[in-house]
């Protein structure tokens, strides 16, 4: 025991200056945050405030006043993070085991745009047993066999939702979005 405490000692300054120096460190990069956060709070304010008064976006965006290019840029960045999130989904209940049971098992599809994404199924049996299971999905197609509720889960989580006005599914590119 006395052993252990002479060795904790004996470390102890380099643990406590490793502990400063992260501290400094953490605070220097809050300082940075803190900053940029600022900056767009003001860029922000500024946005409001000219849009506030009335003027549309585009002419805007065309003066001089705001950096058309960087918004379009950050609109695209936006546009890119939103097709990649998996927010098209498909279930699909049904009866695993016969009549006697209820629709206890499902298949779920969560897909992005590009059709990428994981169905994720749980097939309920008697007594209480459930066997889960989940599966990759690369543009619409799982390198595992699927089951029947399972490609039902996928058509449903591809099919559109809400539809463009002139009839396309997709979410339009911030720049078309723009120039109309």
């Amino acid at each position: 025991m006395d052993g252990l405490m002479n060795e904790l000692q004996g470390v102890f300054p380099e643990v406590i200056l490793a502990g400063i120096g992260l501290l400094v460190v953490l605070g220097f990069w809050m300082m940075v945050l803190t900053v940029q956060v600022r900056r767009q709070k003001r860029s922000i304010q500024r946005l409001e405030s000219k849009l506030g008064k009335g003027e549309e976006l585009k002419s805007l965006l065309e003066s001089d006043q705001i950096d058309g290019d960087l918004v379009i840029a950050h609109l695209e960045g936006i546009h890119t993070r939103l097709s990649k999130l998996k927010g098209r989904m498909g279930l699909v209940r049904y009866n695993a085991i016969g009549e006697r049971a209820s629709d206890l098992s499902f298949s779920l599809a969560f897909l992005d745009e590009n059709k990428d994404g994981i169905v994720i199924s749980s097939l309920s049996g008697s007594q209480g047993v459930s066997y889960n299971y989940a599966k990759p999905i690369q543009q619409g197609i799982s390198s595992y066999r699927l089951s029947k509720e399972e490609h039902e889960a996928i058509a449903q989580a591809l099919q559109p939702t809400i539809e463009m006005e002139d009839g396309d599914n997709a979410s339009p590119h911030p720049m078309e979005v723009i120039q109309k």
